[in-house]
């Protein structure tokens, strides 16, 4: 497996973590508001967002928010017919396929509406803001990189 396809799986893993941790909030009650809040503090913070820019960003997350909640319902919910499924050291392979690629076709559907959101708050930075979102991305990825090393330095290359 080469280093690009481990790259890639983790930052799916990352985000399915994530994505479930969230929904599974969500399905106890707890909100995305939270979650959501935060991120567009950091946002704020890290690329010095104007007044303007913070309101059109709570715009767009707002318009937002009843896809990202129904997605995260849906990933609680197949989390939780995975969790059914497998109680009590039950496996059925069929079953579990089946479940696992629902929940694959969710987290998909996730990372769109995500990636769109991301896309049209990108739209209403500036251009110094774009370059410091960009780097911003760019040493998660390095970071993610980085936590790889170990276990991608055994691996040979081109593989």
């Amino acid at each position: 497996m080469n280093r690009k396809r481990i790259v890639i799986g983790l930052a799916a893993l990352v985000v399915l973590v994530g994505a479930v941790a969230v929904g599974q909030g969500m399905a106890a009650g707890h909100g995305h508001g939270g979650f959501l809040n935060r991120r567009i503090a950091h946002l704020t913070r890290a690329l010095d967002l104007t007044d303007a820019q913070q309101q059109q960003v709570k715009a767009l997350v707002d318009a937002q928010k009843p896809a990202l909640q129904g997605l995260m319902q849906q990933l609680a919910a197949e989390r939780q017919q995975m969790l059914t499924a497998t109680q009590n050291g039950q496996f059925d392979q069929a079953k579990v396929e089946a479940i696992a690629n629902q929940q694959g076709q969710t987290l998909a559907s996730l990372i769109v509406a995500r990636q769109e959101l991301q896309s049209k708050i990108y739209t209403l930075l500036t251009p110094d803001q774009r370059t410091k979102f960009d780097q911003m991305q760019q040493r998660r990825l390095e970071h993610m990189q980085k936590w790889l090393g170990s276990s991608s330095q055994t691996q040979p290359q081109g593989q």
